[in-house]
């Protein structure tokens, strides 16, 4: 059984089966996407990005591959949208690579984490009241299948057969453990030909309006449109609660902006104050020192907080490779840590503003001395 996350303040998906472990790292202003993934326990690495659009009517998302690579060693097997490899003779796995390059649709039943992420992810696109119809369409659509699957079992079958879910999704199939090759290959074209063939195909009039693939995953996709639409608005106390973060976070900024301007004041009437071509150079060469230190400083601490986070990924990228799981502790601190990040470098920006002013001022001043 999959077990999926999503990570709604990083954009990102984690899923993980009994074989798999993958990622999912979406950007959404470039609507693109990568797709991490390996064995577990095992070190080798794929990586593929992808870009993809969204129709409204009907509501669609479609990919295409743009990059994809194996490591260790790295090696590129398509960049830039281009298959790399320029045989005329192509082997399956290429074959594969030509059509990815392309547009395709992303199929509800193969990945439906990664189509109901994308959609809730553009309300510029799909509106909120739009997206939570699409849901409940599709989760009506999938349970009326699937109903009509079980009646047309309880009209023509009297041998036993049952929906029965296992490690690999839903199944019409026998519980009682037959292992006779003969029963077994009987049972196989019964099955076949009474009910798959009639119920999955759509020029049938048995048709379920499921495909076999949709009702082999109809469990997990039920289970995840059930937790996509039981999340909650936030509450009154939470909105509240952020706010009063915004508020505090505004101020901040504000004090920052009043420290540089009394900072600038106090370069000013400093400047007033002396009157001898000597003085003025030599304040001016302290103020372009100071402000050299001071730049040097904030390209250091930015520089920090990028190799931070850098180095967060590939642990991570480590310890998912190693089989572990990221805690929900892990989760938040490194989220924390973002939003202190983010708000640093507001801050930084403000200040290398005013240095730059503070700059033009003992620059006119040094020039005027001469």
């Amino acid at each position: 059984m999959k077990k999926i996350e999503i990570f709604d303040d990083e954009d990102s998906i984690s899923i993980e089966d009994n074989i798999l472990t993958t990622s999912i790292d979406f950007s959404i202003e470039a609507k693109e996407f990568e797709v991490s993934s390996s064995i577990k326990d095992d070190c080798y690495l794929n990586k593929q990005k992808y870009q993809y659009k969204i129709s409204t009517d009907p509501i669609e998302v479609y990919i295409r591959l743009l990059e994809s690579s194996s490591e260790p060693p790295l090696v590129y097997s398509v960049k830039d949208g281009v298959v790399l490899k320029e045989d005329k003779s192509l082997t399956g796995e290429e074959n594969t690579l030509k059509k990815e390059v392309e547009w395709n649709k992303v199929v509800l039943a193969s990945s439906p984490e990664l189509l109901f992420f994308i959609l809730s992810r553009h309300p510029e696109v799909i509106s909120r009241n739009e997206y939570r119809r699409f849901l409940r369409q599709t989760y009506q659509r999938i349970r009326l299948g699937l109903t009509k699957i079980e009646e047309m079992l309880k009209e023509k079958d009297d041998t036993g057969l049952e929906i029965s879910e296992g490690d690999y999704g839903n199944r019409l199939w026998y519980t009682d453990g037959e292992t006779s090759e003969k029963i077994l290959k009987k049972r196989v074209e019964y099955v076949e030909n009474n009910f798959k063939k009639p119920l999955f195909s759509e020029k049938s009039s048995d048709y379920c309006g499921l495909s076999e693939y949709e009702f082999q995953e109809s469990s997990s996709i039920l289970r995840h449109i059930d937790y996509l639409l039981s999340e909650k608005e936030k509450s009154s106390s939470e909105i509240h609660g952020e706010q009063k973060k915004n508020y505090w976070h505004w101020v901040g900024y504000i004090w920052t902006v009043i420290v540089n301007l009394i900072t600038i004041g106090v370069v000013v009437a400093i400047y007033d104050k002396i009157y001898e071509s000597f003085e003025i150079i030599i304040v001016s060469i302290l103020v372009l020192i100071y402000l050299s230190v001071q730049s040097l400083l904030m390209t250091y601490g930015s520089t920090t907080i990028t190799l931070g986070f850098a180095l967060d990924t590939e642990f991570k990228n480590i310890k998912k490779l190693l089989g572990k799981d990221l805690t929900k502790s892990d989760i938040e601190k490194t989220q924390e840590a973002k939003k202190e990040a983010d708000k640093s470098m507001v801050k930084m920006y403000i200040n290398a503003t005013f240095l730059f002013i503070i700059y033009l001022i003992a620059l006119y001043y040094l020039f005027g001395a001469f």
